[in-house]
């Protein structure tokens, strides 16, 4: 019952100070101010995190649970590509998406929120790893699998970027990211199809 509890309160300070740094565009506010907000001490904002960059990790990684699960529900005769997208429109959903929208911005701007967001995105390609694995009929631990899950981990990346630079809606940010994978980039010398 703590363990749920600490949960719960990591999230709920997690969203608090996410929504801190969208109101000033940055990352200025002070743990002072951030932990005032959370309603809380700052000995128990220290307590939780080691810097107010590290305050978004709860929610980052309830995203990223959110897409796990999401991922889980669909069926695997529609295939890889159909499962991502409705598990990012399903996660992102219309109650998050404008604060992804805001957020996302910030994120890519300062280096502290940047680094903590890609180790949170690192996680996501370990989390998706089963459900791909069964999405795609491959063995868990084979090279295919992992080449699958990063893919979907960099269309989900692409999506939200593009969510944040474009303003695009997240539905149309996940096709087009998607989209963006059956061009054969690697496979050229110069990135460009061969006529």
């Amino acid at each position: 019952m703590a363990t749920a509890r600490r949960t719960a309160l990591l999230l709920r300070v997690s969203q608090s100070c996410a929504a801190a740094f969208v109101e000033r565009g940055d990352t200025s506010a002070t743990i002072a101010e951030l932990a005032e907000r959370a309603e809380i001490s700052e000995r128990t904002f220290y307590r939780c995190f080691a810097t107010k960059e590290e305050s978004i990790w709860p929610m980052l990684d309830e995203g990223n649970r959110s897409l796990a699960t999401a991922l889980s529900a669909q069926a695997r005769e529609f295939g890889l590509a159909a499962a991502v997208k409705n598990a990012f429109i399903a996660s992102v959903g219309e109650s998050f998406e404008p604060m992804t929208r805001s957020l996302m911005p910030i994120i890519f701007g300062d280096a502290a929120l940047r680094r903590v967001w890609e180790s949170a995105t690192f996680e996501t390609m370990e989390l998706i790893r089963p459900e791909v694995a069964r999405l795609i009929d491959r063995p868990e631990t084979s090279l295919d699998t992992t080449a699958a899950s990063g893919q979907a981990t960099l269309a989900v990346v692409a999506a939200l970027r593009e969510m944040a630079d474009l303003r695009t809606p997240a539905p149309e940010a996940i096709t087009r990211a998607l989209g963006a994978f059956s061009k054969p980039y690697l496979a050229t010398p110069t990135g460009k199809e061969q006529s």
